[in-house]
């Protein structure tokens, strides 16, 4: 009896994998799921574009109270600019073409169909590995916001990037009920889902064993996938930790850590991005979480507005990209928008939401995750002893300092202290992230 106390008390808990149907309807009882990988293509018409060009004309302005800035949301003047750039400037076909630069598929997962997109280096040196790893976006990104990193991770001698001899192949599924992949037809559809999900789709393309990486909900379920299958994932890495669970220790070291950071485990960056903490973990959070509140509740109501209205998905979904880019960009006009972003970068973005009428979907999926926990911690119980690599970006919504995230990821091999960016790392600060990802890949293959 003791050698088994002590033999359970080393095991690894992991998450049940399970099984899942989100197709419509009831699962059918016969026949095996098709599992062939098809080629995709993203494609559009006259018809497609001349709807949206109607919509943008009969755009209702509504004048914004002077001096507001992006304090009041996303300011209207400078929506104005966006609109007439959208509709008279921006040209959807080409920006199609530059989807299509990268190899597109579907698969059928669990009933739905999976869109990703699956690139391979073009050219191997003599003795470097290829390693293949997944890349998950979040909400309201997309699989486009790695269009920037994937040439750094594929093809990185090309890009000045020699971080040892690992060469990637990545694989970039979007979320189902997001972009081109199907919307779940049944409730219920959570992180845990797509982990399975996204494990069944590596295993169907061959991979045994692979890297993961993510931020926002790509951080959840790239987690959640270690948990659940801690042989397949070689490593994780992560540029976003949700770690919510309060507790009297937290509160105690909140407290000292402003005085005796050394004492609580803190280091001096970590007071830096911390402190005031009232202002930047309590007010700046309320103040950029009210979106989450609605569609953790009822997102279909507001979902239906932005899905007929172009200007109103653009306003909702690029005032993220402004306040979580950089808090300060509150105070501009143009909330700093284009001084790390190209509008036709933010708008392709807008367009996969539009073409797809995924709006809807995507919120849902805040609705399937808070709902069965709150505050995101039921999953924390479980550790995350895969090696791990976390990238801490300055002006990511939350900072989590390293002694806090060993609560849950055991294994970290790599916490950087990252320069400069904010939450959409892939897509504002590519060449960062990438040469992260290289240093965690490069320490975890000398392991």
């Amino acid at each position: 009896m003791l050698l088994y106390w002590l033999r359970s008390g080393h095991k690894i808990k992991t998450i049940d994998m399970g099984d899942g149907w989100w197709g419509p309807g009831e699962r059918p009882l016969k026949g095996k799921e098709d599992a062939s990988i098809r080629p995709f293509k993203i494609e559009t018409s006259d018809k497609e574009i001349e709807d949206l060009h109607q919509r943008l004309d009969r755009f209702r302005f509504t004048p914004h109270v002077e001096g507001a800035a992006f304090h009041y949301g996303f300011n209207s003047t400078y929506l104005r600019k966006v609109v007439a750039y959208w509709r008279n400037q921006f040209d959807w076909r080409k920006q199609v073409e530059v989807l299509n630069k990268y190899p597109h598929f579907h698969t059928t997962i669990e009933g739905i169909d999976i869109h990703f997109i699956h690139v391979k280096p073009s050219y191997v040196p003599h003795g470097r590995a290829v390693r293949p790893l997944l890349l998950v976006h979040g909400w309201p990104g997309s699989f486009y916001e790695f269009y920037k990193i994937i040439p750094l991770l594929t093809e990185p001698a090309k890009h000045g990037l020699n971080e040892g001899d690992v060469v990637f192949e990545v694989i970039c599924p979007s979320i189902p009920g997001y972009g081109f992949s199907e919307a779940p037809h049944q409730k219920e559809f959570d992180s845990i889902a797509t982990a399975r999900i996204f494990h069944k789709l590596m295993n169907r393309l061959g991979f045994r064993e692979y890297y993961i990486q993510g931020g926002d909900w790509g951080s959840r379920i790239t987690t959640n996938m270690a948990q659940m299958l801690p042989q397949s994932v070689k490593g994780l890495h992560l540029n976003l930790v949700f770690i919510a669970r309060q507790s009297l220790g937290r509160l105690i070291c909140i407290m000292l850590g402003a005085y005796v950071p050394w004492l609580v485990g803190f280091t001096r960056e970590d007071v830096r991005r911390f402190y005031p903490y009232m202002q930047k973990n309590v007010y700046d959070l309320l103040r950029e979480s009210g979106y989450m509140h609605i569609q953790a509740t009822k997102p279909d109501t507001a979902g239906c507005g932005l899905n007929d209205s172009p200007v109103g998905l653009a306003a909702y979904i690029l005032e993220k990209f402004s306040t979580w880019t950089d808090k300060s960009f509150l105070r501009q006009d143009d909330g700093g928008l284009e001084s790390k972003y190209s509008l036709d970068e933010l708008l392709t973005n807008v367009m996969i939401y539009w073409v797809t009428s995924s709006i809807v979907p995507s919120m849902r999926y805040y609705k399937e995750n808070f709902s069965k926990d709150p505050d995101l911690s039921a999953h924390n119980r479980v550790g995350v002893y895969v090696p791990t690599g976390i990238a801490a970006f300055p002006q990511e919504i939350a900072h989590v300092p390293r002694v806090w995230a060993k609560d849950v990821y055991k294994n970290i091999i790599t916490y950087s202290y990252m320069p400069r960016g904010g939450h959409f790392a892939a897509f504002e600060e590519p060449k960062l992230l990438a040469q992260d990802i290289m240093q965690f890949v490069q320490k975890v293959e000398q392991l």
